[in-house]
């Protein structure tokens, strides 16, 4: 195991994270836990990490199939590693660019990168997990486009002004969000992330906001509901 590397535990699995890669965050488990509302049958994360998000879909859609790709070869290794032990057979794992892989999926899920014109990293493998660059908004869109089936569903988890940037590039695409979810560290904060919902159908977009936690820090109770499948932490 690769010095510095964590183990991250769930209720039901186990995630090593980190190194390659990045660690494990509050807000993508937040957008694992929310986009695992939505029904699936054969889902494809993009950009998977170390398989974070087939993990936490796979607990709550158990018979569902799952494809992860990862352009980083060592990164795509440890995902592998990490979905070879959950409870389910048909997740595959492929070291893919998403220009690379071709099918057809009812669900996409993706936490691309983020980070625009922002002091890069002397890791590559962090500069690759964490800047725009490797993978715009405009590239996700067309990607989704290319690959969610007629009725299909998609959700992407995005700051401000990287959804403002693929919404514009979707809409181009034919592709709509129908739900949007705001979360904020507490209610008077700004918005940290966006995790949102769409298909290639258009209509009103449904919008809520979600609070991590209260004014004494304790953890507010939308958190813990929504995490409680998976945190240790929430009986």
């Amino acid at each position: 195991m690769a010095e510095n590397r964590s183990i991250f535990q769930f209720k039901q699995f186990a995630l090593a994270h980190g190194n390659p890669g990045l660690k494990i965050t509050t807000e993508a488990c937040m957008f694992g836990a929310w986009s695992a509302q939505f029904p699936q049958q054969n889902t494809l994360d993009i950009g998977t990490g170390c398989g974070l998000l087939i993990g936490m879909l796979n607990q709550a859609h158990p018979d569902a199939h799952f494809t992860g790709i990862e352009i980083q070869l060592e990164v795509a290794k440890l995902a592998k590693e990490n979905t070879s032990s959950l409870s389910n057979a048909h997740i595959q794992i492929h070291a893919n660019a998403l220009e690379d892989y071709s099918g057809k999926h009812d669900f996409i899920i993706s936490n691309p990168p983020f980070f625009i014109n922002h002091l890069k990293n002397s890791d590559s493998s962090k500069n690759q997990a964490m800047h725009s660059d490797s993978l715009s908004p405009a590239e996700l869109a067309s990607g989704i486009q290319r690959l969610l089936s007629p009725e299909g569903k998609f959700t992407v988890l995005y700051p401000p002004v990287g959804m403002k940037q693929f919404e514009e590039a979707a809409k181009e695409k034919g592709l709509y969000v129908n739900q949007i979810c705001e979360v904020k560290h507490q209610a008077s904060h700004e918005t940290l992330r966006l995790m949102a919902q769409g298909s290639f159908q258009e209509g009103q977009k449904v919008q809520e906001i979600l609070i991590i936690k209260n004014p004494d820090e304790s953890y507010s109770d939308a958190f813990i509901r929504l995490l409680k499948p998976y945190y240790l932490i929430f009986d």
